[in-house]
C-alpha cells in the first residue's frame, strides 16, 4: 500500500477558508507511488553535475485538486494558477520528508470527462538554475557602492575604507556604515600607456586603477534576489573572499576620468566662436560632441581641468579664449564666460593649465575664441607641437549601476555561478532543514564524509550488473574562456594550453575519445607580469589586441571578466608614479592583485590557474593550482581502471530516504560503493546505481 502524501502549497495568497493550514495534500492514484529519481553528481560528465527529480506522472482531476490548480483545465475560466511560477511541494511518506522542492505542471488532458494532470517534482537545486538562468548582473541594484572617483578614494579602497555617498542598508553584505571593503582598485595594467621607467609609471589614473568587486558580495547578492540563502565555509573562507572580479567598463559609458584630447585648427574673427575640434580621444571621449565641440557631464559632480598648447599662424592678430558652462550650483566655478587667455603678441604658442570647473549630470562646458581685432588662426602644422587643448576629468561620481548598463551588466548571473562551480568543482546540495538554503561545498571536502551504511540485507544480489565508466576522453583540458580580443591571445600562443590549462595523460590507451573540455566560460585567465624587478612593479595585464611595438592600446574596451586574489598593498623599489588629473604625486604605494592568494609567493601558495607553473615574477613552482586540489580526486577516481557503475534493485524505506546523504558510503558485503543515483519507488524494490571507487 502507498502511503505517500504530495503536500503542496498554494501560489500568492489564498482564502483561509479554503486551505486553513497553508497546504493541501493533493490527490493521487491509488497505489501508484511517485516514481523520484535522486541525483548525487553524474560522475560520468566532469563538465556538468546533474540534481534530483521526479519522472512526469500523473494525478487525477478530483474536486481537491481541480480546485487548487484553480480550474485552470477550463479554458473558458480565468485561472489564477501560473504555470511558469514556482509551486513548492513536500513528499511525505509515514512521518518522513522523503522530498522537497517545485512541482511542474506540463500537461491537462481531458478525457471522456475525466482530468488529469502531468506533472514533474523537481528539487531546489534544478529550481536554482531556472530562477536565476535568464538574469544577468544589469538585474541587480549595486547603488549603495556608489562613490567618488578620485585619487584619496582609491588609495583608501585598498585597505578596505573606500568611502560611499550613503550609509550601507542594515541588510547589506558589504559592510556597515559609510565605507566598505567590497570595491578596490588595484594596480592593473589596462592600457600600456606607460612612461617607465621615469618618474610617471602612468598618465591617467584610470589607465591603471578601475573597480574590481567582491566575488562572494555578488554571489551573496545573486542568492538573496533570487530567493536563497547557502551555506558554505569553503565560500566563507578567508581565501576566498579574497577573490575580486572586475568591472571594467566603456569609453560609452563615460565614467572613468582619463584625457580628452581634441585637436582644433581654424581662423576665427571678433565673434565669440566655440573652436573647433577635428578629433577626440582619451578616456572622456565619449563625453564630448564633436558636431558641437561641447563636453556634457553624464554624473554629478565631475571635475573638469583645462589645459592648452595652441600655436598661432604669424598673421593673427590679438585674442582671447574664454571658458563657458551651464552650472549654477558650485560657487566656486569662474563665471560663465571668463576669460581664461588674452594676448595682444601674435605669433606665440599658448601653452597653459587652468583650473578647475565642476559641473553636474546633463550639464556642459567649452571653449570659444575671438580676435581682439581682425582675424587669429590656429596653425595645426607648427613645428613638432600638436594644437591640444582640453582636459582631464579628474574626479567623478562612480555609479556601479551606470556601469551595469554597459557590457559588464550582460554578464548572467547563472553563468558567473557556474564559473565558481567549474574552478573549485563545487557541489551543491539542499540544506534538510530549509531547502531554500543550499549546501556549496567543493567535490574533495563533501565526498566520502558521510556516514557508512550497511546495505547488504536491502540488496537482491541474484541481480547485480557491473559496467565500465563510458565516454572517457584520453585528455582532459581545464581552461578559462579565451579572450579573443586580449593582447596575451596572439603573443602567448593564442593561448598555449601548457601555460593556461592542464592536460591530463591517463598513461592508458583511452579509446572513447580524444579530448574531453571543461571550459570555465565566465571568467578569462590573466597574465601578471614585472615590469623591472628591482622595482617590484608587479601588475595585472588587462589590455586589448592593438596594443603593441608599433602603437598604444585602446583605453577602453569589453574584456572578458577577469577574477583575481587580493594580495594587500605594497611598495615600489626606487620608483613612484604621478598622473597627469593629480590624483598621485610621487606615489610609491599599490594595491596588488594576482592570480595567487600572496605575495611572496611561497611553496604552499596557492593559484587560481589550473596548471603547475612558476609565475613570471617568482621563481617558485605552485604546486597548489585549482586542478591539484580541486579536481586531481575527482579525474584519478574517474579513470581508475577499477571503478564500475554497479546496477542492482534495494528495498528501500522512507527512513532510508530521509536519512541518506548522497556522500554516504554504502557497504554490501564488506565491499564500499559511492551513491551514484537511486529510482526510489514507494513500498516497491528501488533501483541503485553505484559506483565502485579504488580508495573506497
Amino acid at each position: 500500500m502507498n502511503t505517500q502524501q504530495l503536500i503542496a502549497y498554494p501560489q500568492g495568497t489564498t482564502e483561509p477558508l479554503t486551505y486553513p493550514t497553508g497546504e493541501v495534500i493533493l490527490d493521487l492514484f491509488k497505489d501508484e507511488p511517485i516514481p523520484l529519481t535522486l541525483n548525487v553528481d553524474d560522475f560520468t560528465n566532469v563538465a556538468e553535475a546533474d540534481a534530483s527529480y521526479s519522472k512526469s506522472f500523473d494525478i487525477p482531476g478530483t474536486k481537491k485538486n481541480n480546485l487548487f490548480f484553480n480550474h485552470i483545465y477550463d479554458i473558458t475560466s480565468d485561472s489564477n494558477f501560473n504555470p511558469h511560477i514556482k509551486t513548492k511541494i513536500i513528499v511525505k511518506e509515514g512521518s518522513f520528508n522523503t522530498f522537497e522542492g517545485y512541482l511542474q505542471l506540463n500537461d491537462i488532458v481531458i478525457k471522456d470527462d475525466a482530468i488529469t494532470y502531468d506533472i514533474t517534482l523537481y528539487s531546489e537545486a534544478v529550481n536554482l538554475k531556472d530562477t536565476i538562468g535568464s538574469k544577468v548582473f544589469r538585474d541587480l541594484d549595486l547603488s549603495e557602492l556608489d562613490h567618488l572617483y578620485d585619487g584619496a578614494n582609491i588609495e583608501n579602497s585598498w585597505t578596505g575604507i573606500l568611502d560611499l555617498f550613503t550609509a550601507l542598508p542594515a541588510n547589506s553584505f558589504a559592510g556597515s556604515g559609510t565605507t566598505t571593503d567590497v570595491l578596490k582598485y588595484p594596480f592593473v595594467n589596462w592600457t600600456g600607456y606607460y612612461s617607465y621607467p621615469s618618474g610617471d609609471l602612468m598618465h591617467y589614473a584610470s589607465d591603471t586603477f578601475r573597480p574590481f568587486i567582491n566575488a562572494l558580495y555578488l554571489l551573496k547578492n545573486i542568492f538573496r534576489d533570487a530567493g536563497y540563502t547557502f551555506s558554505s565555509t569553503f565560500l566563507n573562507s578567508v581565501k576566498f573572499n579574497k577573490l575580486y572580479v572586475d568591472f571594467n567598463t566603456t569609453s560609452s559609458d563615460a565614467i572613468f576620468g582619463g584625457d580628452a584630447v581634441t585637436l582644433i585648427d581654424g581662423t576665427y574673427n571678433t565673434t565669440s566662436t566655440v573652436i573647433n575640434a577635428t578629433s577626440v580621444s582619451g578616456g572622456s571621449a565619449g563625453l564630448f560632441d564633436i558636431s558641437t565641440d561641447v563636453l556634457t557631464a553624464v554624473n554629478n559632480g565631475t571635475t573638469i581641468q583645462l589645459q592648452m598648447l595652441i600655436d598661432m599662424v604669424s598673421s593673427s592678430n590679438s585674442m582671447e579664449i574664454s571658458c563657458h558652462h551651464t552650472n549654477t550650483s558650485y560657487a566656486a566655478n569662474p563665471v560663465s564666460g571668463s576669460v581664461l587667455f588674452s594676448s595682444a603678441v601674435p605669433n606665440s604658442t599658448i601653452s597653459n593649465s587652468f583650473g578647475n570647473w565642476i559641473i553636474n549630470s546633463g550639464e556642459s562646458i567649452w571653449l570659444e575664441i575671438r580676435a581682439l581685432s581682425g582675424t587669429v588662426t590656429i596653425d595645426t602644422a607648427a613645428g613638432t607641437s600638436h594644437s591640444v587643448i582640453f582636459s582631464a576629468i579628474s574626479s567623478t561620481s562612480i555609479s556601479l549601476n551606470n556601469i551595469l548598463l554597459g557590457y559588464r551588466g550582460d554578464t548572467e548571473q547563472w553563468d558567473f555561478l557556474k564559473g565558481f562551480v567549474d574552478m573549485f568543482k563545487l557541489v551543491i546540495l539542499i540544506d534538510e532543514n530549509n531547502p531554500t538554503n543550499l549546501i556549496i561545498e567543493p567535490y574533495k571536502d563533501w565526498v566520502d564524509t558521510g556516514n557508512l551504511l550497511d546495505f547488504t540485507n536491502k540488496i537482491d544480489d541474484t541481480d547485480i550488473k557491473y559496467s565500465p565508466i563510458d565516454g572517457l576522453a584520453k585528455n582532459i583540458l581545464l581552461n578559462f574562456e579565451e579572450d579573443g580580443d586580449d593582447w596575451i591571445t596572439p603573443n602567448l600562443n593564442n593561448p598555449s594550453t601548457s601555460y593556461y590549462g592542464y592536460n591530463y595523460t591517463s598513461n592508458i590507451e583511452i579509446i572513447d575519445k580524444d579530448t574531453e573540455d571543461i571550459v570555465v566560460n565566465a571568467f578569462s585567465d590573466t597574465y601578471v607580469k614585472d615590469f623591472d624587478t628591482s622595482a617590484g612593479s608587479i601588475m595585472p595585464q588587462i589590455m586589448d589586441s592593438s596594443v603593441g611595438p608599433a602603437g598604444q592600446s585602446l583605453r577602453y574596451w569589453e574584456n572578458n571578466m577577469r577574477i583575481l586574489y587580493d594580495n594587500g598593498v605594497h611598495t615600489l623599489n626606487g620608483i613612484t608614479y604621478s598622473t597627469y588629473g593629480g590624483e598621485f604625486t610621487n606615489e610609491s604605494d599599490y594595491l596588488l592583485f594576482s592570480a595567487v592568494d600572496e605575495f611572496p609567493i611561497t611553496a604552499t601558495s596557492n593559484s587560481i590557474r589550473f596548471n603547475t607553473i612558476a609565475e613570471e615574477y617568482s621563481p617558485n613552482i605552485i604546486l597548489n593550482n585549482l586542478f591539484n586540489i580541486y579536481w586531481f580526486k575527482y579525474i584519478d577516481e574517474l579513470y581508475h581502471k577499477d571503478t564500475r557503475i554497479v546496477k542492482l534493485v534495494a528495498y528501500l524505506t522512507a527512513k532510508d530516504i530521509y536519512e541518506l546523504n548522497f556522500n554516504d558510503i554504502i557497504l554490501i558485503k564488506n565491499k564500499k560503493f559511492r551513491i551514484h543515483k537511486i529510482e526510489y519507488r514507494a513500498g516497491a524494490m528501488s533501483k541503485l546505481e553505484l559506483i565502485t571507487i579504488k580508495d573506497l
